[in-house]
């Protein structure tokens, strides 16, 4: 690295120097990886059953749901030929 940054501060061209930067900032990023190693903890909660009270926020109120009308039961249109949708 130290090698990178004496040709970085001894080069003539903008794009040479750049490029040695480039090589030192690889070098870092490799370094820092190294050094902390990406752990990643999951906390798992003590129980695998949601309470009551969690299933109830989660679902909302079951009794205000509103039921769509069966497919059993047909809409009787004036201006319609038959039960198919293409039928007009």
């Amino acid at each position: 690295m130290e090698a990178e940054l004496t040709k970085a501060k001894n080069s003539q061209s903008e794009k040479e120097r750049r490029e040695r930067i480039v090589v030192i900032q690889s070098l870092c990023e490799l370094i820092l990886d190294e050094k902390s190693p990406q752990v990643q903890t999951i906390t798992s909660p003590s129980s695998n059953s949601i309470s009551p009270a969690e299933l109830q926020k989660m679902m909302g109120n079951m009794a205000t749901v509103v039921k769509n009308p069966s497919s059993s039961e047909a809409r009787k249109e004036d201006d319609a030929n038959g039960d198919s949708l293409f039928d007009f």
